[in-house]
């Protein structure tokens, strides 16, 4: 009989407003099922905090598996991870953050200027607001002109939240601090920042984080890591995966 260990569930949350097909070419890498879950209208009706949505999902997904998570998903993964329910066996954040909003004590985040403005632009006019966001994924990138290309289809698709949920989960975003967290996180964690990130800085060295955690800057990359640099942030996860006694078998 093989002593081959099962690969375990990737439970992948998108991030605010997009798919979470849009990592798809990151967690193509994975090597068992993967559930990718976008905070949609589905999910939002029923959820009113990023709290909300960690139970719910654990709910969902209650046996042991690796979460990832993406930009706003990333705090989700975070705070259903923080419950040591058992469900999250080890947290994967991309274009992660504790903390969206800079302010005095914390210069990674968005300004809190320019967040407003932008706020306020979701609320008059969210299709062309949604879409300046995607392109602030992109912006900075080291191949521009190529993640463009790939990012086209996600921008034809739309996005599949309504104006309401779009400015309801961006409240959020605003309101969200898990800096306490972040660095008391039992779970093993990995922080995947990108180098070129401009929505939200990598903020790697300036939190301090657990032992079990690690957090990494991949060059050249934006806020998408599902584009040019998915295989980049894949060697990296594999890596760190690799380096977990429990999940080594399968991750080498």
């Amino acid at each position: 009989m093989s002593s081959a260990k099962v690969c375990p569930r990737l439970v992948v949350v998108g991030g605010w407003g997009v798919r979470a097909e849009m990592l798809a070419g990151l967690y193509g890498f994975w090597p068992g099922e993967v559930m990718p879950v976008s905070l949609d209208d589905e999910l939002l009706v029923r959820c009113s905090s990023v709290p909300e949505v960690a139970e719910e999902l654990l709910s969902l997904y209650p046996e042991p598996s690796v979460w990832m998570g993406w930009s706003l998903g990333s705090q989700i993964v975070v705070e259903a991870a923080y419950r040591e329910t058992g469900s999250v066996s080890c947290a994967i954040t991309l274009g992660g953050f504790p903390k969206f909003v800079a302010d005095e004590g914390w210069p990674h985040g968005m300004p809190a200027r320019e967040f407003r403005a932008f706020a306020r632009g979701i609320r008059q006019d969210p299709q062309r607001y949604w879409l300046h966001f995607l392109l602030l994924m992109i912006n900075g990138a080291a191949d521009e002109k190529q993640e463009r290309q790939k990012l086209k289809p996600w921008l034809e698709k739309g996005t599949l939240v309504s104006n309401d949920h779009l400015c309801k989960s961006l409240a959020w975003l605003a309101a969200g601090d898990q800096r306490a967290l972040w660095q008391s996180l039992a779970t093993p964690a990995l922080h995947v920042m990108g180098g070129q990130d401009i929505v939200v800085r990598p903020w790697a060295g300036d939190l301090e984080i657990p032992v079990a955690s690690r957090q990494t800057v991949v060059k050249g990359m934006a806020h998408w890591p599902g584009g040019c640099s998915a295989a980049d942030c894949w060697g990296v996860i594999q890596s760190f995966l690799a380096s977990k006694t429990e999940l080594a078998s399968w991750a080498s």
